[in-house]
């Protein structure tokens, strides 16, 4: 969920992700990057509730490299070269952007702030439109998964704007281990097993057979489909 997952490998400047480990200087919590950074999240917060998009801007201006070690921390390093940290980062920006100039920023405080802007990182790791294309062209033993799949979450995006790009990450959501995570991004990138077994040091047939694992556990967890 505009943004990520990509039509072809691409390298990251400064390799901005995908190494599978939050920053040190990351704080615990979802309070900002330092100790005075609730004071001035709070701040522009206050303007973002009183529609000023430029303080939007300005908070990702400013916080950027932290939503991007947030990127850092959720992806392994197989999709390092499958997402470009700042084309998240402005898909982010874009989001925030739309919320206030909507009047849908509620956080009440800093912390609630960046949790939503942490939200819209998650969603925007993957991308709506291509993740449609790609469940309506699959065939053979996926498509009956790839049907459910994308019923669901053309029926999440009737409920309102950003809601499919959240149901997809729902999917990511329900599995436990980063590998499977990124197996699924491949996948839904349309990566030939060949690639994806190469991306994680893996056989294609060992990729396959945990695709197939994947797809049962969302089928269940996911979908709630009952066999």
């Amino acid at each position: 969920m505009d943004a990520h997952i990509a039509t072809k490998p691409v390298d990251l400047v400064g390799g901005a992700t995908g190494t599978g480990v939050v920053d040190d200087e990351e704080p615990a919590t979802a309070g900002g990057p330092s100790e005075r950074a609730p004071a001035d999240a709070a701040e522009l917060l206050a303007r973002m509730r009183g529609g000023d998009r430029e303080a939007a801007s300005r908070f990702v201006s400013e916080f950027g490299e932290v939503i991007r070690r947030r990127v850092r921390g959720k992806l392994g390093r197989g999709m390092r070269r499958l997402f470009d940290s700042q084309e998240i980062l402005s898909t982010v920006s874009r989001r925030l952007d739309r919320y206030v100039l909507n009047g849908q920023v509620r956080a009440g405080d800093a912390p609630q702030l960046w949790g939503l802007v942490f939200k819209m990182v998650d969603a925007a790791l993957v991308d709506k439109a291509r993740v449609y294309t790609r469940l309506r062209e699959i065939e053979g033993e996926d498509s009956q998964f790839a049907r459910s799949a994308l019923r669901r979450i053309e029926e999440s995006e009737r409920a309102g704007e950003e809601s499919a790009e959240l149901e997809i990450d729902n999917a990511f959501r329900s599995l436990k281990s980063d590998t499977d995570r990124e197996l699924l991004a491949m996948w839904l990138n349309d990566l030939p097993f060949a690639q994806i077994a190469s991306l994680l040091n893996t056989t294609p047939e060992a990729a396959r057979q945990r695709w197939k694992t994947i797809r049962t556990h969302l089928r269940s967890e996911w979908l709630r489909e009952n066999g």
